[in-house]
């Protein structure tokens, strides 16, 4: 092989090979984040550690590559490949999985972790939305296949009995965020 063959990958090739790697990073922390599941008895959703891992990619990496590697974990999930916290809930299952709704918020909330200046102002405002859509996913999953929960019942189902723990994961999330941040030098 000649010398002159051999070259220098473009800016734009190495930008996007090293966009790719944090994007598929952080779609393989959330599909991590998912496998340490507990499960409570007061619902059918377990508590993971997924929310640290969304609000974590937001607030350490930015709001475009946080919301595309939820999408590419989304995408992961729904093509068969067991990166849910229920290893049976994979392809179009998850689409009658109870925990559905807060799984469609992980690219908003990924975005806004990312998006809003102050990082743990955006990492409250993700946990919001995982709980609006995850509540209304959840009182539509109870009215279709169980009798439907009065609006006490749906908030401690789907918020008031996650939110310590997820409080505290959000805390971790930006606490640990920012020494990330500025180690690798990214830009806001």
């Amino acid at each position: 092989m000649r010398a002159e063959n051999l070259t220098v990958p473009s800016r734009p090739l190495a930008r996007l090979v090293r966009e790719s790697a944090v994007v598929g990073g952080l779609a393989a922390l959330t599909a991590l984040a998912s496998k340490l599941a507990l499960p409570l008895p007061w619902t059918p959703v377990p508590a993971t550690f997924q929310v640290a891992a969304v609000v974590f990619a937001g607030a350490a990496f930015g709001s475009r590559r946080a919301a595309l590697a939820q999408l590419v974990y989304l995408a992961c999930g729904f093509a068969g490949l067991p990166v849910f916290a229920s290893w049976t809930a994979a392809g179009p299952a998850v689409l009658a999985a109870p925990s559905f709704g807060y799984l469609l918020a992980f690219p908003l909330a990924a975005w806004l972790a990312g998006a809003l200046r102050h990082r743990w102002l955006g990492g409250l405002a993700a946990l919001g939305v995982i709980y609006a859509l995850g509540a209304a996913w959840l009182a539509g999953f109870f009215a279709l296949g169980k009798a439907p929960l009065d609006l006490t019942e749906l908030l401690w189902v789907a918020v008031v009995g996650f939110l310590p723990l997820d409080l505290a994961k959000v805390a971790l999330a930006v606490w640990s965020a920012g020494p990330v941040r500025a180690r690798l030098a990214l830009p806001r």
